[in-house]
């Protein structure tokens, strides 16, 4: 076999290996697409996830990332899932990191409780800070937490080169000692306020102990004596009505003392009268041989 005749043969076996390992992976990826469902999840960020990086739905894949594309101020993703995954609402979508060099998959709790989304939903999804995410932002803290301690320690330095704080000490040292003095002194007394409250007490029991009968006697009394004062009260009411209903009568009626109380004309009359009655009277007592004249047989 010649040189030329080798080269041919070998061309063709490497064609050949080509086109078949062309068409494997087409009808794979044919087979794969038929059965495969597109959903649409909006992040806020993805932080470098990028086209093919695997969809775990509770941990095991079930899909891959076909693209992504900016919508306003979110990424919307295009995940490819087995068609046999249905989403629901109370399914989650999240962006996750995986290894230590911070790679990035979509992670699926999938729920099968909740309504199904459809294909043309746009799911929101969660992004998880991952460990370059958590550190960046312990790093923005610890600047802030230096600050903070730079701040306190000027404060300090301030107040030691004042003499405030030795000030302050000893001022919290003296009250701290007064306070445990006063504490001692009234000990007794506060003892024996609290042994007389207690005497007072022992004295009431003693007192109300064996006396019910007396008590519900007193409140049937009293109660007895509200009535009666009650009754008083109507018949009161009742007098005063009556007396009103004279007064009215005699102030504004035509009876005769009505007339009495309120004919001036009369009332000077019967004053007259009664004035010539008593100087009738009084020389009838000083003259009675005038109006009397006795005769003796």
């Amino acid at each position: 076999m010649s040189r030329r005749t080798e080269i041919q043969v070998g061309l063709t076996v490497l064609v050949a290996l080509v086109v078949l390992l062309w068409g494997v992976t087409w009808l794979k990826e044919f087979s794969l697409q038929r059965r495969v469902t597109v959903w649409h999840v909006s992040f806020p960020q993805t932080g470098g996830l990028g086209a093919s990086d695997e969809v775990l739905v509770n941990g095991i894949r079930k899909g891959a990332v076909n693209s992504m594309h900016l919508v306003g101020d979110h990424v919307v993703v295009e995940l490819g899932l087995a068609s046999d995954v249905r989403l629901t609402t109370d399914s989650r979508v999240a962006i996750r990191n995986v290894g230590l060099m911070g790679e990035k998959v979509i992670a699926v709790d999938l729920r099968s409780t909740g309504v199904t989304y459809g294909p043309r939903d746009t799911i929101r999804g969660v992004y998880e800070l991952g460990m370059g995410e958590v550190m960046a932002n312990v790093g923005l803290s610890m600047s802030a937490v230096d600050r903070v301690v730079g701040a306190l320690d000027a404060l300090a330095n301030r107040l030691d080169r004042d003499g405030n704080v030795d000030k302050t000490m000893t001022n919290l040292r003296k009250a701290s000692e007064q306070l445990s003095q006063a504490v001692a002194e009234n000990r007794a007394l506060v003892h024996e306020t609290l042994e007389n409250a207690h005497a007072v007490s022992k004295t009431a029991r003693d007192l109300s102990a064996g006396r019910e009968e007396q008590y519900k006697r007193m409140l049937d009394s009293m109660e007895r004596t509200s009535h009666n004062v009650e009754v008083l009260s109507t018949r009161l009411d009742s007098l005063r009505a009556a007396a009103q209903s004279i007064a009215d009568k005699a102030d504004h009626g035509d009876g005769s003392v009505a007339k009495l109380l309120n004919d001036k004309a009369l009332y000077e009359h019967l004053r007259d009268s009664a004035k010539a009655l008593q100087d009738l009277l009084e020389d009838v007592k000083k003259h009675p041989r005038k109006y009397i004249n006795l005769s003796i047989f």
